[in-house]
């Protein structure tokens, strides 16, 4: 995320062990997804807010489907990138499970691990699609759906139901009939979603290049599955190359379901593991970076499609390097924040029609009623005085008389010294005053920390600061709007209720205008 240090944003309008053999039905494909589930169970405050927050909390994005979805949900990555991007009131939800439990379950659960379309689409036997309808029913706020849905099917294998190399050998014309019964189950799910509100869109969730060379824990789930992805394995074995050429055809589907929907989106991230991270020989940064602009979304596939994903890249369930589908928790984390740059943060900060850096040099910074710093924008307390931060903005363009219908300011974190007052709450909320012009002079003043406002705690604030480079975004009341100038400078405080009680320094420090 590009963003000067201080910007006034205004808007217009993985448990058993597996064998090297081949196994029946769905054996192959249920077991191994089971052999790769992780036994500890997640951190029940993964999701949970973690700031002090003045601006509503609304949940705005559903995460649903298979193990994907659930290690994105366990993970807490969608909350905690929304939260880094200063959107940490617009809330992520999900309800996950570790492995699914078969036909007949009824909890209410709808990101499951080992899922594919096929079962959720036998609304007879399993509940997935009722329990993500009833969560967007029950969350009207709800406009987007994550949803991460037929790898497993894609996985599955010859025995399984799946897709494998040369399958047309076999039975002609099965490869096209797979890829249609996985279309249609699909836009079933897809189509369940957006039946709940016309505001609803579906977002497709690609993967990403797989890793099945693990070495010695092959047997326990990667050798099975590339021996039931082959027609003949013990004399052609499917290569790496051939699983990434099947994930490429898989995704080049997907961009053209949802190119015919406007609602429907695609999340383009086949390959982004090797932009990040490189592919053992090319370096991070310099293979492409998978094209988020629809409709071709070029670069399509980005990365190396010639190569798997590194192996550092992927889970290790129990401590065990066998994975060779999930991502680990880095690399979710990019996988979520390219989702946040491309779609979530534009989406959630609105179209805006102008932006203003804040000035820098000494009419940014702190006061604390006796001393001033240029240094950064401080917001928290020392001994019990309380820091302000204070932004000046040349907001002379705003058009003499312009109706402004909203403005948001955005922080980022540029250091901290002892606890958080954001997270900790020790110094009550935080508050934001604005002047239309300036406090005193247009230069820091340790009056600035007392002086008369427009507009006094005119501001909601959300995000929690962190860490480094966490944003803080503050929308203004509809009486900071009022104080905006029209023609000249528009300052602004920032503060908490209180100094708090502890000895020390508590606060954060943000980057200003310099940055």
């Amino acid at each position: 995320m590009r963003t000067p240090g201080s910007l006034l944003v205004a808007a217009a309008a993985l448990t058993g062990l597996l064998s090297s053999q081949a196994l029946a039905s769905d054996d192959v494909a249920s077991r191994a997804f089971r052999a790769l589930r992780e036994t500890r169970p997640p951190d029940p405050a993964a999701n949970l807010p973690r700031f002090q927050s003045t601006a509503p909390l609304v949940p705005r994005v559903l995460i649903a489907g298979d193990s994907w979805a659930q290690y994105m949900w366990d993970d807490g990555s969608h909350n905690d990138i929304l939260d880094k991007f200063g959107h940490g009131d617009k809330r992520a939800l999900s309800l996950s499970l570790s492995s699914d439990p078969g036909p007949g379950y009824s909890g209410p659960e709808y990101a499951i691990s080992g899922s594919q379309a096929r079962h959720w689409v036998d609304t007879a036997q399993y509940p997935w699609i009722a329990n993500m309808v009833a969560a967007l029913t029950d969350n009207p706020s709800i406009d987007l759906v994550v949803l991460s849905i037929g790898g497993n099917d894609v996985l599955a294998g010859k025995d399984s139901g799946g897709w494998y190399k040369d399958m047309d050998l076999d039975v002609p014309g099965s490869e096209q009939a797979f890829f249609d019964r996985l279309e249609q189950d699909t836009f079933t799910i897809m189509q369940a979603a957006l039946n709940v509100r016309p505001d609803v869109r579906v977002w497709i969730s690609s993967y990403d290049y797989p890793n099945f060379n693990v070495g010695f824990w092959c047997f326990i789930s990667a050798c099975p599955l590339r021996r039931n992805l082959s027609r003949d394995p013990d004399n052609d074995l499917i290569t790496d190359e051939e699983i990434n050429a099947m994930l490429v055809s898989v995704e080049q589907l997907r961009i053209g379901w949802a190119n015919s929907d406007p609602r429907i989106l695609y999340d383009h991230g086949l390959g982004l593991m090797h932009y990040y991270y490189g592919d053992g020989v090319s370096a991070p940064g310099a293979l492409p970076h998978p094209g988020q602009t629809p409709p071709d979304y070029l670069p399509m596939p980005g990365g190396n499609p010639l190569r798997p994903s590194l192996r550092s890249n992927f889970r290790r369930p129990n401590g065990i390097d066998a994975d060779p589908i999930h991502l680990d928790y880095e690399a979710y984390q990019y996988k979520i924040t390219n989702q946040t740059q491309a779609t979530l943060f534009p989406d959630f900060r609105v179209e805006f029609s102008e932006s203003f850096p804040s000035q820098g040099t000494d009419r940014d910074g702190w006061t604390n009623g006796t001393s001033v710093g240029s240094d950064a924008v401080r917001m928290g307390a020392t001994d019990g005085l309380r820091r302000h931060g204070i932004l000046s903005f040349n907001t002379a363009s705003i058009p003499d008389g312009a109706t402004i219908t909203g403005a948001s300011l955005y922080l980022i974190r540029q250091s901290a010294s002892g606890s958080n007052p954001f997270v900790s709450g020790d110094q009550g909320s935080p508050q934001l005053d604005v002047v239309r012009g300036t406090f005193g002079a247009p230069e820091l003043e340790a009056s600035d920390a007392s002086a008369a406002a427009n507009a006094v705690d005119a501001g909601a604030f959300a995000g929690s600061a962190f860490a480094n480079g966490y944003a803080v975004r503050v929308d203004l009341s509809a009486a900071g709007l009022a104080a905006l100038h029209d023609a000249g400078t528009t300052q602004m405080r920032l503060a908490f209720a209180s100094a708090g009680t502890g000895a020390g320094t508590h606060e954060v420090a943000f980057a200003d205008g310099d940055a």
